[in-house]
Parts: C-alpha cells; structure tokens; sequence
C-alpha cells in the first residue's frame, strides 16, 4: 500500500516537472501559480496525516478518552516540528511563485528566508528529539 502511495507523489512530481519545462521553454504563458498546483497537491497529501495525528494526540492524553485508536507519533514536539517546516516549505512556495511571476519585487534573500528557517528548525529539531530519546532510553 504504501509503495502505491510513493508512486502516486512520484508521478504528481513528474507532471510538475513537465508543467516546469513548458513554461521554462516559453510555449505557454502560464501562471506560476497554476504551475506549482501539482506541488500544493503534495503539500494537502503531506498536512492531512498530520492534522489526524494531532487530534488523535489530543484525543488520547484527556483523561476520559474513550478512544480504542492510539496515535503513531507520542511527542507533540515532533508534530509541532513537521507543522512548522511545512508551513516553512509553503511559504517558500508561495514566495517562488510571487517573485518569478513579478508579482513582487522581491529579493532572493526573502525568498529564500523560509528555506533557510526551515532548516535550522529541522537541525535544532533533530539534536531536542534524539536528546528527549537518550533521556528515554536511560530511564
């Protein structure tokens, strides 16, 4: 199941990835915002588990939860982390598309700012989450 999901997003990359090269060779003149659709559909497909992992989370630690469904993720920092480089992610996007359709005279530096963030969130994110599982671990 999960293989058919992967080749899903692959061929969803591969049709922006066309849409890409269309609009790079100039033969159609088409919004950029219209081109990253197939990348805001990965971005819906990416925030839905996501979304149910947070309300299974808070579902699971009220104290009269009668819910026989346990949620996969036990630390909300780790979703809190994701949430965050993909909200990073699309307005990374969102920012590529307003600076390469002129919408926005934007520096490279702004645009790239999200990216950036994002980043340094998923290196300080990593170093907090293998340091909570050492401390797990010993316990």
């Amino acid at each position: 199941m999960k293989l058919k999901c992967v080749s899903h997003i692959v061929l969803i990359q591969q049709i922006f990835l066309i849409l890409l090269c269309i609009k790079v060779d100039k033969e159609h003149m088409w919004n950029w915002f219209l081109l990253f659709t197939p990348v805001w559909i990965i971005n819906a497909l990416l925030f839905i588990p996501v979304v149910y992992e947070t309300f299974l989370i808070a579902r699971f630690r009220r104290r009269d939860s009668r819910s026989t469904v346990t949620p996969k993720i036990k630390s909300p920092l780790f979703v809190v982390l994701y949430l965050g480089l993909l909200v990073c992610k699309l307005s990374a996007e969102i920012l590529i598309c307003l600076k390469m359709g002129t919408y926005a005279d934007l520096s490279w530096y702004y645009v790239f700012f999200p990216i950036i963030v994002a980043l340094f969130g998923l290196l300080v994110g990593s170093v907090v989450i293998t340091y909570c599982d050492m401390l797990s671990v010993r316990r």
